[in-house]
C-alpha cells in the first residue's frame, strides 16, 4: 500500500477515541475535584475560626464574672464550641498553645468595645505544596459592644 492510503486509513479509524479522550480529561477532572475539596476545607476552617472568635467576643461582652474566668470560658467557647473542654476542637491544631486569643477593651464614645483576635496557621496539604502555596495563615478578629448588666 502507498503511504497516503495508510495515512488516510489511520486518520479515519475511530477505534480508541473514547480512551484517548478519557486519558486527556480524567487527570484534569481529578485535579479539579481535589482542588475544590482542598480549598473548600480551607474556607470551612476559616469560617470555624471566625465563628469561634464571634462566640468568644459575645461571651466576653456579657460576662459578669472575674476577668480570668470570663477569658477562660470565652477561649473554650472559641476553640471547642463549649464552655468546658469536653469536645474536640473546631479546627485541628487551633488551641491556646499554638494560636492564643487576646482580648482587649477600648472605649468608643459612650460604648465599650471588646475585641478578640487570633492568628492561626493552617497545616499545608500535598496539593498546596505541589502548587507552591505552603501553609495558610488565618487572621481573625471580632469586635463586640459590651452590654452592661
Amino acid at each position: 500500500m502507498n503511504p497516503i492510503a495508510n495515512l488516510r486509513n489511520f486518520l479515519s479509524d475511530e477505534q480508541g477515541v473514547a480512551m484517548t479522550e478519557a486519558i486527556i480529561v480524567v487527570p484534569f477532572l481529578t485535579f479539579l475535584a481535589i482542588s475544590v475539596l482542598e480549598f473548600g476545607s480551607v474556607l470551612w476552617q476559616r469560617e470555624q475560626i471566625e465563628t469561634g472568635m464571634r462566640d468568644a467576643a459575645r461571651y466576653m461582652a456579657r460576662c459578669r464574672h472575674s476577668a480570668d474566668t470570663c477569658q477562660n470560658v470565652a477561649r473554650n467557647l472559641a476553640y471547642y464550641g463549649s464552655a468546658a473542654v469536653t469536645t474536640r476542637p473546631r479546627v485541628r491544631d487551633w488551641n491556646a498553645d499554638k494560636s492564643p486569643i487576646t482580648f482587649t477593651e477600648s472605649v468608643s464614645g459612650s460604648s465599650t468595645i471588646i475585641s478578640a483576635t487570633t492568628t492561626h496557621q493552617l497545616p499545608g496539604s500535598p496539593l498546596f505544596s505541589a502548587l507552591g502555596i505552603g501553609n495558610i495563615t488565618v487572621n481573625a478578629n471580632h469586635n463586640q459592644r459590651k452590654i452592661g448588666w
